[in-house]
This record gives C-alpha cells, structure tokens and sequence, in this order.
C-alpha cells in the first residue's frame, strides 16, 4: 500500500517502473521461491508422526514440545527479520532464511533422537522468516484493490509444493526415511539460488528513502503520531491468531489422528495432504479472483468461515478414511480463502514503510497460537475423551468443537470489524458501480448500433 492514490493499475505499475520493479515478474519469481520452501517441507511432515511415535517412542508432550519450539522460535524472531526487511530490503533477509532452514532440513536428515529433532526444529523457526517476507513482497508490489487476489497467488505456490511434497516423500522414503530430509535440503538450495539470480528487490534504497520521505511530509502536515497499534491494527491480529489457532489445533493432531484411528502409514498421510492441497490450490488459481469479482471480498470472507465451521462439525463423525479425502474439498476451499482475505485486510491497516514489521507480528501472533494449540491437542488426544453428564465425546469430537467454537468466535470478530471499519471494502461499492456504469454504457452502444443498423435497412 503506497502513500499516494493510484487512480488505475497501470498507474500503478508505471510507479513500480521508476524503481525497475515489474509486478508480474516479482509475483511469478516469489511465489516460485515459496513453492520450492514448501515442496522441502511438506516432503518432511508426513514422515514425522511415524518417525517420533512408532520409530523412536515419543510421548504426547514431547510431539507437541517439537512442535511449540517451533513457534516459540518464530515468536521471537520475526518481528526482526520483519524489522530488517524494512531497513535494508526483502530479498537479502529472504537469502538468510533459506540457508537457515537448509540448515536445519541437514540437521534433521542425520538426527536419530528426539532431542536432535528438537534442535532442528528450534532451528527451523528461527530462520522462518519466508512467508512474512513473501506478504510484505506482495504489499510491496500491489494496491489495496488487488492485494487479496494477489495474497491469493501465494497458496499457488504453497499448495503446489504441498500437491507434490507428499507424494514423491512416499516414494522417497523407500530409500530411508533421512532420504526426503536430504532432499528438502537440497532444494532449498535451489530456492537460495533462484532468488539470487530471479528475484527482484521490492524495496531498493531509493524507494524506501522515498517512501520514507512521503510519510514524514504527511506526518508533518497532519501532526499526528507515527504509531504502529491501532485500534484496527489490533483486531485483525486478532482475527489471524484465531484462525492460526483453529488451524494449528487441527494440523497438529491430523497426522497422529490419521495414524491412530485409521492406521495411515506416510504414504497415506502425504495423499490425504497432496489431495487436500490440490484443492487448496484450484480455488486460489481458477476460482478465487472470479468468486471475489462476482460476491465480492466481503461476502467471501463470510462464506469461506461458515465452511470452514461446517467442516470441523462433520469431520469427528467419519469412521472411513475415504471419507476423510472427500472432506478435503470443503476443507480446501477454506483454506484458500480465509487466510489471503485475513492478510490482505491486515496490511490494509498499515502504512507501506512498516508492512515487514506488521507482516513480522502476524508471524508473531500465529506462533503464539502455535505454541499452545500442539499442547491442547495433544492434551486432548492424551485424555482419550470424557463425559459431560450422560454424553461421552472422545478426543476428536473434543478437537472438532473446539475449533467450530474458535470459529463462532472468528467469524463474531470479522463481523464487529467490519461495522467499526466500513472503509475496508468500501471500494467494493465503487468497482461494482463503475461496473454497472460500463455494463450501460456497453447495453447503450449496442442498442444504439442495433438502431442505426435498422435505420440502414428501411433506407
């Protein structure tokens, strides 16, 4: 989101030239540089609940241990990469991150106790710093009007890694189950060298002193504080700690679930995760952008979380694994949609100079739901269920309320953001009118034709 207005896109893209930053190169360059991230790391998670529970013993705690160390990495360090990003440019702190995770992918592939894991994993979150920097990328190189179809582009590249990650994992892992570790390492590699020889910097020196320049005049005309928190900032860190929270409390337990009720070996997780991906990434590729021109942002965000709390109802009911594969349609949709919708309003509620820092404590209220929801799930699946009166809910039904109540709750929050900030879509109204204005305009000129074309005919 730039300081000035831009009266058309390619205003826009005109502004971004002055810098030598074409949008749909460095759209196409991230998302590829995300794609190659997550093919590593999806090659990785369908190995680890056979590896920790069958191969080494691990208990419920020190699978949610691994898990929340994570997090608690990221908790600490993102608002500093974000931070840094700022100050001297996304493309070098991304180049940091990448050979930090490949460090940690090295680490994993030789780590034969759950305490070596452990290290890797606290490794891991300390350099996992791609996914903020690819948003504050993406808010770099877009306007409020485009952002959320744009954010949309990122699970392309995401759920493409997640499609293919699992599958070639469960031939892989014939050769050893390190094999996909040393793998994911490699690639990551590739990611390091793409983004050195692909990927242009978003925010150049003389942009940020530009853009610095432009927010300290406005700053001085409107005397008003230079502040980060707002009121509105707040509530959509909000809204994105529930969602990662119902997110994570599900994802941190699927896997043991699958293993455990329906005796899922790696191959059958990493299909159950490819297929669900695949969904995920029809939405964000063919239909997103049309579903939002059509109902708009506003009512997608409504419809996706009303799915999303539909899933998580039904999913503690299916006793068949087939049915778990059909559930990952609705599923996918959900997850297509909310998260670029959320990320899209968040950086909404910021000024440009500041979105790798807003991007670093998004990061940063995910990993604190990230850290407790392993042990509440955990917690859950360890307590085998209890009764309320009468009624007995085991553990999955205690997960799946849970989150439809964390849901209730989301979707109650999205809706008292929208009535306190009606400006967030009030652009919606003006496209629509700007639409209906040349859909007349386009109905005048054929009738017109059509007359003068009759006219021709009685003469």
């Amino acid at each position: 989101m730039e300081t000035q207005e831009f009266q058309s896109d390619k205003e826009h893209i005109d502004y971004l030239a002055k810098f030598q930053i074409n949008p749909n190169r460095a759209m196409f360059t991230i998302i590829l540089s995300i794609l190659v991230d997550v093919f590593g790391y999806s090659m990785v998670f369908p190995i680890l609940p056979n590896l920790l529970f069958v191969r080494l013993g691990a208990t419920y705690f020190q699978y949610s241990l691994l898990i929340a160390s994570n997090a608690i990495s990221i908790l600490i360090f993102s608002p500093i990469w974000g931070k840094l990003s700022d100050k001297y440019g996304r493309k070098p702190v991304l180049l940091v991150s990448q050979a930090g995770t490949g460090v940690a992918f090295l680490l994993l592939a030789f780590a034969n106790s759950v305490n070596l894991i452990l290290i890797s994993r606290i490794l891991d979150g300390i350099f996992s710093a791609q996914f903020p920097i690819a948003r504050a990328y993406i808010s770099d190189v877009t306007t409020p009007q485009t952002r959320a179809s744009k954010m949309g582009k990122i699970m392309v590249g995401y759920t493409a890694g997640m499609v293919v990650g699992p599958l070639i994992s469960a031939f892989l892992i014939s050769f050893g189950w390190w094999f996909p570790m040393l793998v994911a390492y490699f690639l990551t590699l590739l990611s390091m060298i793409l983004t050195i020889g692909v990927l242009v910097e978003s925010m150049p020196k003389d942009r940020i002193a530009k853009l610095k320049a432009e927010l300290k005049l406005k700053k001085e005309l409107s005397k008003s504080k230079d502040r980060i928190w707002t009121r509105e900032l707040v509530i959509r860190f909000i809204e994105v700690f529930i969602l990662s929270l119902m997110s994570m409390i599900f994802g941190s337990s699927f896997g043991v679930i699958l293993l455990q009720k329906y005796n899922a070996d790696e191959t059958i997780i990493g299909t159950i995760m490819s297929v669900s991906a695949l969904f995920v990434m029809i939405y964000g590729l063919v239909f997103m952008r049309r579903l939002i021109l059509r109902v708009g942002e506003k009512k997608m965000l409504f419809l996706s979380l009303s799915s999303y709390i539909i899933v998580f109802l039904i999913f503690p009911y299916l006793n068949e694994l087939w049915m778990i594969y059909v559930l990952m349609v609705p599923y996918g949709f959900g997850m297509a949609t909310i998260g670029p919708l959320l990320s899209s309003n968040l950086t909404k509620a910021t000024s440009p100079d500041k979105q790798g820092r807003v991007s670093g404590w998004s990061s940063n209220f995910s990993a604190i739901s990230q850290i407790t929801s392993p042990f509440i799930s955990g917690w859950f699946l360890q307590l085998g269920g209890f009764f309320i009166g009468a009624l007995f809910f085991n553990s999955i039904q205690i997960i799946g309320i849970t989150i439809v109540f964390l849901g209730i709750i989301l979707l109650l929050t999205t809706y008292l953001d929208i009535k306190f900030h009606p400006k967030l879509y009030s652009y919606e109204k003006i496209r629509k009118k700007r639409i209906e204005v040349k859909k007349r305009r386009e109905k005048e000129q054929g009738e017109g034709q059509q007359s003068e074309l009759q006219g021709r005919r009685h003469r």
